[in-house]
Formats: C-alpha cells, structure tokens, sequence
C-alpha cells in the first residue's frame, strides 16, 4: 500500500487512512490523528469506523468503491472541535488504491470560514457603502485591511477602488488601477459579462467562480472571485464589488493530484494487460510441453527414434518460445526504468541489414520473400548500437511476415537522406486500423484484427524505445487489407560528429 501511495502527490493540508475490506486500519499518515475526536481508537489494526463514526452507514458505498461501482465519496464539512476549543472542518474523501480503500482528510477550516466570511462581508460591504456613506475614511480602513483582494467597479467596468490586497496580487500601484477596466486584471469575458447582468432585485450573486487573471508582468493567475452588485450614493446607480483570492498554488496542487491518479489507473491498466498476455502466451506452449513430456513418459519404448525427437524438438521450441516472451518483458522493464543500455559502435548498416535479411528468409520458408534495397552506397559505416538494430529490424520484419498470412514479398529499404539514415520496412498483409495506429508502440497493445495470430503487443514498444535511445523517430502508415510501412529515421551527422567520422560517410 505504502509504494502506491508514495507515487501520489499528497498536499500538506491532507492526511489519509489506508483501510482494507473490513474497514481495519492498514496505514495512516502520522497528523491523522488531528481529525477524529477519538485519537486513541486510531491505531492499526483497529476498526476505522471507532475513529471516524461518519463511515457507519456507509459500508455498503464503500464495497461499491472496492468493487469498482463507483469511483469515490465524498463527506463534506464534518465538524470537529479542537482541544483549544476551536471548531475544525473536513472533508473526508474515500478512494480506490490497489485491492485497499484510501481515506483523505483534508482541512479545510480555512475554505469553511473564508466562504463564511466571504458572504458576510459581501452582505457587510453593501451595509456599509449605502448606511456609512459619511464615513468614507471608515470605508477605506476597513476594505484595505481584507486579506482577499477587493475591487469595485462603475456599472461600465471602470476601477474605482482597489485595496492593498489587490495591488500587491496584481502587482500594480492603485494609481495604475482607478479609472481603467477591470477586463484589464480579469481576462474572463464570460465571468464579466454574467457579473454586470446582475442587480438589487435579485438577492443574489456571483460566488466562487475561478477566473483566470492577468497580472502586471504577465503572469497568469487563478483567482476564486465572487461579484455582488450594490447601490452608491447616487440612487438608480449601481456599483459592483469583486472579491477574490489566488488559488493558483491549490489548482496546481489539483492538477499534480489528477495527474498521479491518471498515472496510476495507467499502470493498473497496463498490468491488466501485461496479466493477461502473460497466461495466454505461456498457457499454449505449456501445455504442448506437458503433453509431449506425457506422451514420452507412457509411449517412448513403443515409439521410433525419429517421432522421439519430434517430441523433443517439440518440448525445445516451446521452451524457446517461453525464453524469447521473457526476454521480451525483461527488455520493455529496462527500457522502462532507464537501464536499457545504448552502447553504439562502428558498423556498416548496409551489410548488417543484407546479413539480417539472409538470416531471416532461411528460417521463413518460401511462402515470403524479404527484399533488400539498399540506395545508400557511400554509407560505410556509422554509429549505430547493433543489438538495439536488431531488436529494431528482427521485430519489424518478424511483424511483416507474421501480419501478412498470405506471404507475399516484404520489401526492406535503406537510404540516406541529408544527416540520417531511412529504413522502411513495407508488407501487403493485413493492415492495422486507424483507432489502433495511435496505440501501436503502447505495451501491450495489440490492434483488433489480428484474430487468432499469435503476439504479446511487446514489440513495437520495444522498437520505440531501442529508436528512441537512438535519438530517431518511427512513423507508421497503414492501409487495412493493404499492407503497412514503419519508416526508421536515425541520425548520422550527429552520431558522426561525436565520434569522430569522416563527413563523406
């Protein structure tokens, strides 16, 4: 539990509870405790519910989130006094991590007060502006000593106050500020227009709507606003009174949360996927291998040498079969953490692919041809890796072939073009589909029309990766029924310059 939650960006202000099925504590941060009238009851091991009473009647919602009927719930603005005899608010969300539940107790005392506050003093502002019109200099100490940033504004949007609050966030002086348009500070158009539609007669206003604003230097702030019409001295005429706060730091804090959680559903996905490729893959030449292993160890007295080794041969390319899966896995694991190795040398890329081309068509049969072209022949040498090339080009024509059932010719192309090196690698098979083209190097991703032909979806992703530590790029155009070509770019002046070549390589 603690590796999962450690991948999730936790702000200061929350703490959690890890809790299994039966509601029995697993985990817990250690300023939990502030949240719950029974700190005593909050151990591990211990039944949550001793601690945080509000999950009492709720066990039904919480087997629904395990069992993935639901994705979270919320309880909000639980009450709790302090020692010191303050009242402190929460809220406390419950979520899915793992096989587990994940409680999050956030403060949020401040929001609780500040919305308290906000509507007192919105109601207090118009009191005052229409009741302490004689007290201008009253008026003036109380706005400019608000912690939010106040503005008001003429019906046509001109700036007529702006407390020190407002100025240090907006970074201008107040003289820069009166007489321009608030449009100025607040680049929200939809938010200014639905603020100067409103009036006395309708008892409301506009309440914490996050706007995006524009400071001085041009920095873009998210400020959470609220916007209430008032009478002025003169009767008939309106004003309007903006309060806001920056809650930039909390929307980042937001997106870096949803930005783990997407993450982390990611990697449940991938390991869905990686799950159920594994026992698909394994289950068939297991079993071959344990038929054979059967029938040699009931029938090999009776049986000729010959369909011994058949046996055999059997047993030796189902374990090869298992070897090249595993291989595959551990390269993508690699790959993944960094620790795939790049280590080029010289190497003549024509005669690599020409000697990779031969091997190939000898263990394919005569249903396919593999065609090689090469167009590039002042290209001698270059620094290429030759073990990540192989994984390169094996997997894309093994893919060639494969995909095309009804064999056919798989053209292999090199060339140069300017500072890199093109290989194309073109089949007449099966084609992939476009809603899959985007998918492709994704591990374990395998495009829908493949039917029965057998592959674990590792591949490409390890082509991608082996290209990338290459600094090249891979492209792919497809055609269903047609065929499909993977276009390898990998640099060569670059390569040539770091290690020395000659330029007319």
């Amino acid at each position: 539990m603690s590796v999962l939650l450690n991948k999730l960006f936790i702000p200061s202000s929350v703490e959690y509870l890890a809790i299994d099925a039966q509601l029995f504590i697993l985990e817990l941060s250690a300023k939990v405790h502030q949240f719950t009238d029974c700190p005593q009851e909050l151990k591990l091991g211990q039944d949550a519910r001793l601690a945080f009473p509000e999950l009492v009647g709720i066990e039904t919602i919480l087997q629904e989130i395990l069992c993935g009927q639901r994705s979270d719930f919320e309880l909000q603005g639980i009450a709790r006094s302090t020692s010191d005899g303050r009242t402190l608010y929460l809220n406390l969300t419950c979520e899915k991590i793992g096989d587990n539940l994940i409680l999050l107790a956030e403060d949020v005392t401040e929001m609780m007060v500040l919305r308290q506050s906000l509507m007192q003093r919105a109601n207090e502002a118009e009191l005052l502006l229409s009741a302490l019109t004689a007290s201008e200099d009253y008026n003036k100490k109380i706005i400019s000593s608000m912690g939010d940033a106040l503005f008001v504004t003429t019906v046509s949007g001109s700036i007529k106050t702006a407390n020190q609050a407002a100025q240090k966030l907006f970074h201008y002086t107040e003289s820069e500020l009166i007489g321009t348009s608030i449009s100025k500070i607040i680049t929200d158009r939809d938010f200014l227009y639905r603020a100067s539609q409103q009036n006395l007669l309708s008892g409301d206003f506009l309440k914490n709507v996050e706007v995006l604003c524009r400071t001085q230097d041009s920095q873009e702030i998210i400020v959470e606003f609220s916007c209430s019409a008032i009478q002025t001295t003169t009767k008939g005429l309106l004003a309007f009174v903006y309060i806001g706060r920056d809650i930039t730091e909390r929307k980042r804090a937001e997106a870096e949360t949803n930005r783990a959680l997407a993450q982390q559903k990611e990697l449940n996905e991938l390991k869905s996927r990686f799950v159920s490729m594994t026992s698909h893959e394994f289950r068939t030449p297991l079993t071959s291998i344990l038929m054979s292993v059967d029938l040699l160890e009931n029938f090999a007295d009776q049986w000729s040498e010959t369909k011994k080794q058949t046996h055999l041969q059997r047993i030796r390319q189902c374990s090869l079969n298992m070897k090249d899966l595993l291989e595959d896995v551990l390269t993508i694991g690699r790959a993944e953490s960094g620790k795939l190795d790049f280590k080029p040398s010289l190497l003549d890329p024509a005669e690599f692919c020409c000697n990779l081309a031969e091997e190939m068509q000898l263990t394919i049969g005569q249903q396919h041809t593999i065609q090689f072209i090469c167009q590039a022949d002042l290209i001698r040498q270059a620094w290429l890796d030759e073990k990540l090339l192989r994984h390169i080009f094996t997997n894309l024509l093994s893919n060639a072939i494969k995909y095309s059932p009804q064999g056919g010719t798989v053209d292999f192309t090199l060339t140069r073009t300017g500072d890199h090196l093109q290989f194309i690698v073109r089949d007449h098979g099966i084609g992939i589909p476009p809603d899959d083209c985007q998918h492709i190097f994704d591990s374990f991703h395998r495009a829908r029309n493949v039917r029965d032909i057998a592959g674990t979806g590792l591949g490409l992703a390890i082509v991608k990766k082996a290209v990338d530590l290459h600094r090249g790029k891979i492209e792919c155009s497809s055609t269903v029924g047609l065929g499909t070509s993977f276009q390898v770019c990998l640099p060569l002046t670059k390569a040539a310059e770091s290690s020395g070549l000659p330029d007319h390589l």
